[in-house]
């Protein structure tokens, strides 16, 4: 599979920039640099992960194993800031 864009995971930094693997800066979040902002960056953070995820899903064919859904749970809660 070919992708168009910088590979992940990308990570959130400083809490306004988002940083993919290889530490090019891949987005700047604008704001207030507040708890938003940086719910903001956990989100387009997660974009990677999300899409590979939901690739799976769509490939599972519906069986969605133990393991996959552990990952979803795990992606949202990267995105969210919450416990997974």
């Amino acid at each position: 599979m070919s992708v168009k864009f910088s590979l992940g995971p990308w990570r959130p930094s400083y809490g306004i920039f988002v940083h993919a693997a290889n530490d090019e800066c891949v987005a700047l979040v604008k704001g207030d640099g507040d708890e938003n902002t940086e719910a903001n960056a956990r989100l387009i953070a997660a974009a990677p992960d999300m899409l590979l995820c939901l690739r799976n899903v769509i490939d599972s064919h519906g069986e969605v194993d133990q393991d996959l859904w552990n990952r979803i749970r795990e992606v949202i809660a990267n995105a969210t800031g919450e416990a997974s």
